[in-house]
């Protein structure tokens, strides 16, 4: 296993990435690799206690504590999201649609996210929910509630809101008290608006321009997050093993819908969780993160036998959440006889 590994995470920098970070379980113990700088200017070396921005895994930890309220029967997975946000959606939208991206909502990725000019000229701006939100709800919905699926980053940014609606306080709190705080998760933070990083932490580069520094309200929700692989490794494992969550609870992160995707095929993503099947036929478990400067994620068999944490600090941006890279380290790690 080790030899594909180290064949898949690489040497670096080089044209596609300046580090690569890898931890790996398995039947054979566990493994990692730090290849690369952390900086392209001093040199300093990537390691695996560096940080970096972990984008859309941020869904993941929102969708634990939103399950966690409904653990302590503050909301229902199939009431209307209406109910708790009157006028906000005008639609028959659920809490588990929201959770699962089978809402309907638009994405307006295209016209924001994945627009790197647009990025460049407010990556300093600071957004609110609201505003976040307020492309996506200018539009109809793109199909009814929980006939089809497409990923939005509006679902979880809407989930933020709920959740600070139902406590009344700040979604980040919840995730503190609920998730880092009680497994130790000191080098997780959900930085708000500062767009600096805790050191020890990777830079991130897009065309050429280090966008490390950004206003993390600009994802808000959908992925403000940073975290390190140690600390996104623990999470991930406690999640399976039902530390986080009932049985009933965590049992919905493992339900995909029976409905086509928006772009082909079924349906894969789960309330914060996503299936894969590797070659081979092994289907895999995790989220990925992909935000300006990075590509990170964390995958693991139910059974947690094999699991897999990776951070990729790319040379440029693109639109795919899994690339051909990840996709062979995730092979790599996380398939039998490899």
């Amino acid at each position: 296993m080790n030899e594909a590994l180290e064949q898949a995470v690489g040497r670096h920098p080089d044209d596609e990435a300046t580090a690569v970070l890898l931890r790996v379980e398995g039947p054979q113990g566990p493994w990692s690799a730090a290849s690369g700088v952390a900086d392209l200017t001093t040199g300093e070396q990537a390691g695996l206690d560096h940080k970096f921005r972990i984008g859309g895994v941020t869904k993941t930890f929102v969708a634990a504590v939103v399950l966690g309220l409904v653990d302590d029967g503050l909301i229902d997975p199939d009431e209307p999201v209406e109910r708790h946000l009157p006028g906000l959606l005008q639609a028959p939208v659920t809490v588990r649609q929201l959770l699962d991206h089978t809402s309907g909502l638009a994405d307006d990725s295209d016209v924001r996210y994945n627009d790197t000019p647009w990025f460049l000229r407010h990556r300093f701006d600071v957004f609110t929910p609201a505003q976040l939100i307020d492309l996506a709800l200018r539009e109809p919905l793109t199909f009814a509630p929980g006939t089809r699926q497409q990923i939005t980053r509006a679902n979880y940014v809407v989930a933020g809101m709920l959740v600070e609606q139902l406590t009344g306080r700040p979604y980040a709190q919840d995730i503190e008290e609920r998730i880092l705080r009680p497994l130790g998760l000191t080098a997780t933070t959900l930085p708000g608006a500062d767009p600096t990083m805790p050191a020890p932490h990777i830079r991130g580069y897009e065309n050429g321009i280090d966008v490390t520094e950004h206003s993390p309200t600009i994802h808000g929700a959908a992925g403000e997050m940073i975290s390190s692989v140690p600390d996104l490794d623990r999470f991930l494992t406690a999640l399976f093993d039902g530390e986080l969550l009932t049985a009933e609870s965590l049992a919905h992160m493992f339900r995909v819908p029976d409905v086509p995707y928006v772009r082909g095929g079924r349906a894969f993503c789960g309330a914060g969780l996503d299936s894969m099947v590797l070659p081979g036929g092994t289907t895999v478990w995790g989220m990925a993160g992909v935000v300006h400067g990075y590509l990170s994620g964390i995958g693991a068999t139910r059974d947690l036998e094999r699991r897999a944490v990776y951070m990729m600090s790319p040379r440029t941006r693109g639109t795919l959440r899994v690339p051909p890279t990840v996709q062979s380290l995730l092979t790599a790690a996380l398939t039998p006889g490899h």
